[in-house]
């Protein structure tokens, strides 16, 4: 059988490689950070990076023998092994600024990120296996949050008095 008989095959793969270079560059960037908040934040990517990775490779696999497995175990798997995000966000307040170049790569993390969300919503719109739809649906809202964490982290390091003040949402009162 070729890969035209399995049209899903092909973005699979390339959802394969593109979390692969997702955890080389977070985790090469974690090893590089002098910043022990940006060091923590890459290690948590690239560890949730990993997590994708295995879970298409596991979902691949058996479609390449003609099987399509139900994806729920597999965003199961991947959920049970989250860190809690608001851990992430009370230590940006005891994290001291980082580098300019630190800062680049906050700002190619997010860029990172959202192609990655977009490529998954392409994929989504074009797979013909409903478990696929449902795999690529799910790595979407994980791509999404992904960004959202960087870009908070970004927002941080760029103005922390601004971050503070959009966090508390300050309300004025008459």
């Amino acid at each position: 059988m070729s890969q035209a008989d399995f049209p899903d095959k092909i973005a699979l793969d390339a959802a394969i490689e593109m979390e692969e270079k997702g955890h080389i560059f977070f985790k090469e960037f974690a090893a590089k950070s002098k910043n022990t908040m940006a060091k923590e934040i890459f290690e948590y990517l690239s560890d949730e990076e990993l997590k994708h990775l295995e879970a298409i490779k596991k979902f691949s696999a058996s479609y390449a023998i003609g099987q399509t497995i139900n994806p729920e175990s597999l965003i199961k798997s991947i959920k049970e092994h989250k860190s809690p995000v608001d851990m992430i966000f009370a230590q940006i307040a005891k994290a001291a600024p980082i580098e300019g170049s630190d800062l680049d790569v906050y700002k190619f993390a997010v860029d990172f990120e959202i192609k990655s969300e977009k490529f998954y919503a392409k994929a989504e719109t074009e797979a013909t296996d409903p478990n696929a739809k449902k795999l690529y649906g799910f790595l979407i809202g994980e791509e999404r949050r992904h960004t959202q964490i960087v870009e908070s982290c970004l927002a941080y390091f760029e103005n922390p008095a601004e971050f503070f003040h959009q966090r508390e949402k300050w309300h004025f009162e008459a």
